[in-house]
């Protein structure tokens, strides 16, 4: 028997994206004291759980190649997550991360790979490793690029926008054009009254 997996995104799904007030600038996580969650998260997986869906990451992190932070904090923003989400009660199934850009400082990280979504390689290595079925699997990205993975590979997929603000969605959309999400939510709230009154 197949498995039912959701694929979330990490920055703005999970943790919230951090403001920078000196230059006015939102960014990912540089820091494990920056890290802070998303409101609902927990509940969020908590009921992906209840209802038998494996929770997989799988998220674009540039950061070490273009020399915003050490390969150090990386790993330990990402232990600072799992360990908070695990005083709730929540383990992560499985973590893929591409650390590639096509423009990074470190040549190791400078390459156009197929890891990097909108690509699909690490959604097919995760697919094939825990045998998921993607007919009744999703994908939920706060981007472009999310969406457009999930639905490559055929994931029903969920934007979440994180604003109640039309005219960012109605930018989105567009950029979007042929490749729409099966659904969009302004929050995780709504993310999961969509997921989970189907599961």
């Amino acid at each position: 028997m197949k498995n039912k997996a959701i694929f979330l995104d990490r920055d703005g799904i999970i943790t919230k994206l951090v403001y920078n007030t000196e230059l006015g600038l939102i960014h990912t996580t540089l820091h494990p004291k920056q890290v802070e969650f998303v409101y609902g998260i927990f509940d969020f997986l908590k009921t992906a759980k209840t209802n038998r869906y494996l929770l997989i990451v799988i998220s674009n992190q540039p950061n070490i190649g273009i020399k915003k932070i050490s390969k150090e904090q990386f790993l330990a923003i990402k232990e600072e997550i799992n360990s908070d989400l695990k005083k709730n009660g929540i383990v992560l199934d499985a973590e893929y991360y591409c650390l590639h850009h096509p423009f990074a400082d470190i040549k190791k990280y400078r390459k156009v790979c197929k890891c990097r979504k909108p690509d699909t390689l690490l959604y097919e290595k995760s697919i094939k490793k825990f045998n998921i079925d993607v007919k009744k699997s999703w994908a939920i990205g706060d981007g472009v690029f999310d969406i457009i993975a999930g639905n490559k590979i055929g994931l029903k997929t969920i934007l979440v926008t994180n604003t109640a603000e039309s005219a960012y969605l109605e930018l989105i959309l567009k950029q979007l054009k042929e490749n729409l999400p099966k659904a969009t939510a302004k929050n995780l709230q709504q993310a999961r009254e969509i997921i989970f009154k189907e599961a």
